[in-house]
C-alpha cells in the first residue's frame, strides 16, 4: 500500500532524468496525499515524454464530491493488474511514470503505529509504475479530470520488515519499457524477481496530517526517552 509519497527534486534535474520534453512549474512536496495533484510522466501522440499534474486516484462510482479522497483507489496490484476490470483496458497503452524521490509507510508495534520515510540510498528521485485515465464529471460543476494509481508489489526484503507491500519502483533502464512497450513486455516486467535495496529510518506522527508538507517530516525521529522521576 502506498498512502503518502514525496517529490522534492529541481525540475532540471528530473528533465534530465525522465527525458521529458516539455516544462512545469513544480513546487517540492514532502506530503502527497489521494486527491491531490502530482506529477507524472507519459507519453504523447508523436512518442515523446510529456510531464503533467494529474490527481492521485481514480473516482469511484459514488464519488460525488470533488477532493474527497477515501472514495478513489490508489494503488493497483501488479499481481493481478490484467485480471481486474478496472485496469485491464488502461493498462494495455495508459501506463505512465509517477515522479517521486520517497515514499511512507507506517508500521504496526505493540498496538501503535510507527511511521518510516523509505528511499533509494542515492536519495535521488526515481519513479513508480502507474497507470491514468480520464475520469467523468458529474454535472457541470464537476469537470472531467485525469488521474493517475500506483502500481503496487510484494516489499523488497530491506523494508519487509516495515510493510508487506510496496510501490512498483522501476529501474531507469525499464522506463521506456513501461511506458510503450506491449502488455506482455510490461505484464513480465511486473513479474520479472528482482530485488531493490531501499533505505528507512523512523520519523514522527506529523506525517500523518496531510495539513503538515515540509522538510522536516523526513527527517529522523528519536521518540523520546521514558524516565520514572
Amino acid at each position: 500500500m502506498c498512502g503518502r509519497y514525496t517529490i522534492s527534486e529541481t525540475v532540471s534535474n528530473l528533465k534530465a532524468k525522465f527525458c521529458f520534453k516539455n516544462s512545469l512549474n513544480l513546487q517540492p512536496r514532502f506530503n502527497l496525499a489521494p486527491a491531490q495533484a502530482a506529477p507524472v510522466v507519459r507519453t504523447v501522440d508523436e512518442g515523446s515524454r510529456h510531464i503533467s499534474m494529474l490527481n492521485w486516484g481514480f473516482a469511484s462510482k459514488n464519488l460525488r464530491i470533488k477532493g474527497t479522497a477515501d472514495k478513489r483507489i490508489i494503488n493497483a496490484r501488479s499481481e493481478t493488474l490484467l485480471e481486474k476490470k478496472s485496469f485491464k483496458e488502461i493498462a494495455i497503452s495508459q501506463r505512465c511514470l509517477v515522479v517521486a524521490d520517497g515514499f511512507y509507510e507506517w508500521k504496526n508495534e505493540f498496538g501503535s503505529k510507527q511511521a518510516f520515510y523509505i528511499y533509494k540510498d542515492d536519495q535521488k528521485a526515481f519513479a513508480f509504475a502507474g497507470l491514468w485515465r480520464t475520469d467523468p464529471g458529474y454535472g457541470h460543476l464537476s469537470p472531467q479530470n485525469e488521474s493517475y494509481v500506483i502500481v503496487t508489489r510484494r516489499a523488497v526484503s530491506s523494508i519487509n520488515h516495515i510493510h508487506h507491500r510496496m510501490p512498483f519502483i522501476l529501474e531507469e533502464e525499464h522506463y521506456e519499457t513501461w511506458l510503450k512497450g506491449s502488455v506482455a513486455d510490461a505484464d513480465s516486467l511486473l513479474n520479472d524477481k528482482y530485488d531493490i535495496e531501499l533505505a528507512s529510518h523512523e520519523i514522527s506522527d506529523r506525517v500523518g496530517s496531510i495539513k503538515n508538507d515540509d522538510p522536516n517530516l523526513c527527517d529522523k525521529y528519536t521518540p523520546p526517552q521514558l524516565t520514572l522521576f
